[in-house]
């Protein structure tokens, strides 16, 4: 088992620094140094924070700062991210080990079983590409009412500022393509969201 970061990914590249999944540059993280992980996750006190401080070009007074001790290595793996093992766990033995990284701040734990892993997290979440969105009705009258995904709609979970913010970005043509996590109860048979609801958006983060 280890423990899972709510962070960011962060890839080197010698020409370009540091590089996100999605392949976009990231900032403020310091240089590689020989002997090193190339490839580590990022995580300053939590996903708000770790965001701001990776994806601001001109650092302000209120950027998080990034030392060398917010990156964690995945390969090789960080020793602090190392959780202990399990032999034939039960359900219940899973859920108790989650609890116990989650009362400690992390986002959950990984299940690693050679190259085969399981994330285990409270809520199932999915990571899904804006395919188009509509305006909302009533109150939301002249802003955000839901977007739509390969696996559904999804209009719950936004706040009032989100939903202004992400219309504003709808009309200029930049919503659609971006990459949002969502919260469900479980997948239907035909691989749709069953009670979706909006987490975030994941602009670390790109889904083919």
């Amino acid at each position: 088992m280890t423990l899972k970061l709510d962070g960011v990914r962060a890839i080197w590249h010698d020409k370009r620094g540091w590089l996100s999944r999605a392949n976009k540059s990231l900032h403020n993280i310091p240089p590689w140094r020989a002997g090193q992980p190339r490839d580590c996750e990022v995580f300053v006190n939590n996903f708000r924070d770790t965001i701001r401080a990776t994806r601001t070009r001109c650092l302000k007074q209120d950027t998080p700062s990034i030392a060398q001790e917010h990156l964690y290595g995945l390969a090789l793996l960080d020793q602090r991210l190392r959780w202990g093992s399990l032999t034939n766990p039960t359900p219940a033995d899973i859920r108790a080990q989650l609890q116990r990284a989650n009362d400690l701040g992390y986002e959950g734990v990984v299940l690693r079983q050679g190259d085969h892993w399981i994330k285990v997290k409270p809520a199932e979440t999915h990571d899904v590409l804006i395919t188009g969105f509509a305006e909302g009705k009533g109150k939301h009258g002249g802003r955000l009412g839901f977007v739509t995904t390969v696996k559904g709609a999804v209009g719950a979970g936004f706040s009032d500022s989100e939903r202004e913010t992400l219309w504003a970005e709808a009309k200029a043509r930049t919503l659609v393509g971006q990459v949002i996590e969502v919260s469900c109860l479980e997948l239907t048979a035909d691989r749709k969201f069953r009670h979706p609801f909006f987490v975030r958006m994941r602009p670390d983060k790109t889904v083919p």
